[in-house]
């Protein structure tokens, strides 16, 4: 059997799970796991737009990093904590990929710039990590306002 994922937002996507699971043939040469959890919400394209809008801002303006660079530099400062303190699998891989880059630059230049930090985050998260971001941020830097997308973050 191949895998099977569904997010059940709807009652057509229900049933369709339940026939996916009524479809399996139970067996010890093969058995099937089934697992059943709140799906979390991931960050909005909304939020995900508006934080690289803010990168190139601060990288246009400041002149001193790149878009990527500041993209990480936040990811160190801002990501990082949240999901260190609410994801135990992120500290646990995290740990364990920093051992590789032993220097701050490393970490966060070249370790941050593929390790997945706000792709992962719900929401939730994300919001936080905009509303850290731009409070400090926004004190150096002249930012776009969040309304114009459709967000209710503050801008200092």
């Amino acid at each position: 059997m191949q895998g099977a994922f569904w997010v059940l937002s709807t009652e057509q996507a229900k049933n369709n799970c339940l026939a996916s699971i009524q479809d399996v043939v139970p067996g010890l040469q093969k058995p099937v796991s089934v697992k059943i959890q709140s799906a979390s919400k991931k960050r909005s394209d909304a939020q995900n737009a508006l934080a690289h809008l803010w990168f190139k801002e601060i990288s246009d303006q400041g002149g001193e990093y790149t878009e990527d660079q500041v993209k990480c530099l936040a990811k160190k400062h801002y990501g990082v904590p949240i999901l260190m303190a609410e994801e135990p699998k992120f500290v646990e891989v995290y740990n364990q990929a920093v051992q590789g880059f032993p220097t701050y630059e490393l970490e966060v230049f070249k370790l941050l710039s593929f390790f997945p930090v706000t792709s992962i985050m719900t929401t939730d998260q994300m919001a936080r990590f905009l509303t850290q971001f731009c409070r400090v941020s926004s004190q150096k830097f002249k930012l776009t306002d969040p309304k114009f997308m459709g967000l209710n973050y503050a801008v200092a």
